[in-house]
Protein backbone atom coordinates (compact mmCIF):
# COMPACT_ATOMS: atom_id res chain seq x y z
CA UNK A 1 0.00 0.00 0.00
CA UNK A 2 1.26 3.46 -0.88
CA UNK A 3 2.07 5.73 2.03
CA UNK A 4 0.90 9.03 0.58
CA UNK A 5 2.92 11.08 3.05
CA UNK A 6 6.08 9.55 1.58
CA UNK A 7 5.09 10.38 -1.97
CA UNK A 8 5.39 14.15 -1.65
CA UNK A 9 7.92 14.84 1.13
CA UNK A 10 9.23 17.99 -0.60
CA UNK A 11 6.07 19.77 -1.64
CA UNK A 12 5.59 21.98 1.43
CA UNK A 13 9.13 23.28 1.13
CA UNK A 14 8.70 24.04 -2.54
CA UNK A 15 5.47 25.97 -1.93
CA UNK A 16 7.53 28.32 0.23
CA UNK A 17 9.59 28.77 -2.97
CA UNK A 18 13.08 27.53 -3.28
CA UNK A 19 16.01 26.69 -5.45
CA UNK A 20 19.40 28.15 -5.90
CA UNK A 21 19.71 28.24 -9.66
CA UNK A 22 20.98 31.01 -11.88
CA UNK A 23 18.56 33.62 -13.17
CA UNK A 24 18.25 34.99 -16.69
CA UNK A 25 19.15 38.49 -17.71
CA UNK A 26 16.66 41.15 -16.67
CA UNK A 27 13.84 42.27 -18.94
CA UNK A 28 13.43 45.50 -16.96
CA UNK A 29 16.18 47.88 -15.88
CA UNK A 30 16.07 50.06 -12.79
CA UNK A 31 13.71 53.00 -13.16
CA UNK A 32 12.91 56.08 -11.07
CA UNK A 33 9.32 57.11 -10.37
CA UNK A 34 8.34 60.06 -8.18
CA UNK A 35 11.82 60.17 -6.71
CA UNK A 36 11.92 56.44 -5.93
CA UNK A 37 14.45 54.25 -7.74
CA UNK A 38 13.07 50.77 -8.24
CA UNK A 39 15.40 47.74 -8.43
CA UNK A 40 15.94 46.13 -11.81
CA UNK A 41 14.51 42.67 -12.42
CA UNK A 42 18.02 41.21 -12.36
CA UNK A 43 18.63 42.75 -8.93
CA UNK A 44 15.39 41.27 -7.63
CA UNK A 45 16.27 37.85 -9.02
CA UNK A 46 19.73 38.00 -7.44
CA UNK A 47 18.23 38.89 -4.07
CA UNK A 48 15.75 36.01 -4.30
CA UNK A 49 18.50 33.63 -5.31
CA UNK A 50 20.67 34.67 -2.37
CA UNK A 51 17.77 34.25 0.04
CA UNK A 52 17.08 30.71 -1.11
CA UNK A 53 20.75 29.78 -1.15
CA UNK A 54 21.17 30.83 2.47
CA UNK A 55 17.89 29.46 3.82
CA UNK A 56 18.52 26.07 5.47
CA UNK A 57 14.82 25.29 5.17
CA UNK A 58 15.15 25.32 1.38
CA UNK A 59 17.59 22.39 1.16
CA UNK A 60 14.92 19.85 0.22
CA UNK A 61 13.44 22.22 -2.32
CA UNK A 62 16.83 22.70 -3.96
CA UNK A 63 17.13 18.93 -4.22
CA UNK A 64 13.75 18.73 -5.92
CA UNK A 65 14.62 21.39 -8.47
CA UNK A 66 17.90 19.68 -9.30
CA UNK A 67 16.00 16.42 -9.63
CA UNK A 68 13.55 17.95 -12.09
CA UNK A 69 15.94 20.20 -13.98
CA UNK A 70 19.13 18.17 -13.87
CA UNK A 71 22.58 19.44 -12.94
CA UNK A 72 22.39 22.18 -15.58
CA UNK A 73 18.82 23.19 -14.77
CA UNK A 74 18.27 26.75 -13.59
CA UNK A 75 15.47 28.95 -12.34
CA UNK A 76 14.13 31.90 -14.30
CA UNK A 77 12.29 34.66 -12.46
CA UNK A 78 9.66 36.80 -14.16
CA UNK A 79 8.81 39.92 -12.17
CA UNK A 80 5.17 40.86 -12.61
CA UNK A 81 4.70 43.77 -10.22
CA UNK A 82 6.82 45.92 -7.91
CA UNK A 83 5.23 48.26 -5.35
CA UNK A 84 7.13 50.68 -3.13
CA UNK A 85 6.16 50.38 0.54
CA UNK A 86 7.94 52.49 3.16
CA UNK A 87 11.51 51.97 2.05
CA UNK A 88 11.12 48.46 0.60
CA UNK A 89 9.60 46.94 -2.52
CA UNK A 90 6.80 44.41 -2.47
CA UNK A 91 7.31 42.12 -5.45
CA UNK A 92 5.04 39.66 -7.23
CA UNK A 93 6.81 37.19 -9.49
CA UNK A 94 6.64 33.84 -11.31
CA UNK A 95 9.23 31.06 -11.32
CA UNK A 96 9.99 28.69 -14.19
CA UNK A 97 12.59 25.97 -14.61
CA UNK A 98 15.03 26.05 -17.52
CA UNK A 99 15.52 22.35 -18.18
CA UNK A 100 19.01 20.90 -18.15
CA UNK A 101 17.80 17.44 -19.15
CA UNK A 102 14.94 15.76 -20.97
CA UNK A 103 11.60 15.78 -19.20
CA UNK A 104 11.20 12.00 -19.39
CA UNK A 105 14.41 11.66 -17.37
CA UNK A 106 12.99 14.13 -14.84
CA UNK A 107 9.81 12.10 -14.43
CA UNK A 108 11.70 8.84 -14.03
CA UNK A 109 13.96 10.29 -11.33
CA UNK A 110 11.04 11.91 -9.50
CA UNK A 111 8.82 8.83 -9.58
CA UNK A 112 11.70 6.72 -8.29
CA UNK A 113 11.62 8.82 -5.10
CA UNK A 114 7.85 8.32 -4.76
CA UNK A 115 8.04 4.52 -4.63
CA UNK A 116 9.30 2.75 -1.49
CA UNK A 117 12.67 1.10 -2.16
CA UNK A 118 11.40 -2.35 -1.23
CA UNK A 119 8.56 -1.99 -3.75
CA UNK A 120 10.81 -0.61 -6.47
CA UNK A 121 13.13 -3.60 -6.06
CA UNK A 122 10.24 -5.90 -7.01
CA UNK A 123 9.61 -4.18 -10.34
CA UNK A 124 10.71 -6.10 -13.46
CA UNK A 125 12.62 -3.04 -14.69
CA UNK A 126 13.51 0.41 -13.43
CA UNK A 127 11.89 2.48 -16.19
CA UNK A 128 9.47 5.39 -16.41
CA UNK A 129 6.74 3.09 -17.73
CA UNK A 130 7.22 0.68 -14.82
CA UNK A 131 7.10 3.50 -12.28
CA UNK A 132 3.97 5.00 -13.83
CA UNK A 133 2.23 1.63 -13.75
CA UNK A 134 3.11 1.13 -10.10
CA UNK A 135 1.79 4.57 -9.17
CA UNK A 136 -1.39 4.01 -11.19
CA UNK A 137 -1.93 0.67 -9.45
CA UNK A 138 -1.34 2.35 -6.09
CA UNK A 139 -3.94 5.00 -6.89
CA UNK A 140 -6.42 2.26 -7.75
CA UNK A 141 -5.68 0.50 -4.46
CA UNK A 142 -6.26 3.73 -2.54
CA UNK A 143 -9.73 4.24 -4.00
CA UNK A 144 -11.44 1.96 -1.48
CA UNK A 145 -9.80 3.25 1.68
CA UNK A 146 -8.51 6.74 0.85
CA UNK A 147 -10.38 8.02 -2.22
CA UNK A 148 -9.22 11.62 -1.84
CA UNK A 149 -5.58 10.55 -1.88
CA UNK A 150 -6.27 8.40 -4.93
CA UNK A 151 -7.69 11.40 -6.77
CA UNK A 152 -4.75 13.58 -5.72
CA UNK A 153 -2.20 11.00 -6.84
CA UNK A 154 -3.86 10.57 -10.23
CA UNK A 155 -4.10 14.33 -10.72
CA UNK A 156 -0.43 14.74 -9.83
CA UNK A 157 0.76 12.06 -12.24
CA UNK A 158 -1.43 13.46 -15.02
CA UNK A 159 -0.25 17.04 -14.47
CA UNK A 160 3.43 16.15 -14.21
CA UNK A 161 3.20 14.07 -17.37
CA UNK A 162 1.73 16.99 -19.31
CA UNK A 163 4.40 19.33 -17.97
CA UNK A 164 7.53 17.25 -18.43
CA UNK A 165 7.05 14.27 -20.73
CA UNK A 166 7.81 16.14 -23.97
CA UNK A 167 10.11 18.78 -22.47
CA UNK A 168 13.63 18.95 -23.88
CA UNK A 169 16.84 20.37 -22.49
CA UNK A 170 16.70 24.19 -22.48
CA UNK A 171 12.88 24.22 -22.55
CA UNK A 172 11.15 26.33 -19.92
CA UNK A 173 8.66 24.69 -17.55
CA UNK A 174 6.47 26.89 -15.33
CA UNK A 175 6.75 25.94 -11.65
CA UNK A 176 4.82 28.54 -9.66
CA UNK A 177 2.97 31.79 -10.32
CA UNK A 178 2.30 34.85 -8.18
CA UNK A 179 4.89 34.37 -5.46
CA UNK A 180 5.59 37.26 -3.12
CA UNK A 181 8.73 38.80 -1.67
CA UNK A 182 9.81 41.98 0.05
CA UNK A 183 12.96 43.45 -1.51
CA UNK A 184 14.88 45.84 0.75
CA UNK A 185 18.01 47.92 0.07
CA UNK A 186 21.12 46.63 1.84
CA UNK A 187 24.66 47.95 2.07
CA UNK A 188 25.87 45.28 -0.34
CA UNK A 189 22.91 45.34 -2.71
CA UNK A 190 19.37 44.06 -2.22
CA UNK A 191 17.91 41.70 0.36
CA UNK A 192 14.84 39.48 -0.14
CA UNK A 193 12.33 38.27 2.43
CA UNK A 194 9.65 35.81 1.41
CA UNK A 195 6.05 36.96 1.72
CA UNK A 196 2.99 34.78 1.85
CA UNK A 197 0.85 35.37 -1.20
CA UNK A 198 -2.79 34.24 -1.41
CA UNK A 199 -2.43 34.27 -5.18
CA UNK A 200 0.25 31.54 -5.35
CA UNK A 201 -0.45 28.86 -7.94
CA UNK A 202 1.40 25.58 -8.43
CA UNK A 203 1.94 24.81 -12.10
CA UNK A 204 4.34 21.92 -12.68
CA UNK A 205 5.07 20.60 -9.21
CA UNK A 206 3.51 17.72 -7.25
CA UNK A 207 0.07 18.73 -5.99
Amino acid sequence: MLNFSRVFPLVIVVVACSLTACHRDSDSAAVTRNGVTFPADADIASALQANFAQDPNSAKARELVQLLGGEKGQLDYKVRKVIYRQGAFETLYDVSLRMGQGGADSLQKLYATMIPKEEAAKLPEQTLAAYEKWLADSAAALEKTQPQQAVALRATIDNLGKCYRDAKANDSVALMDSLGALISPARDGWYADKLQSPQVQLRCLPL
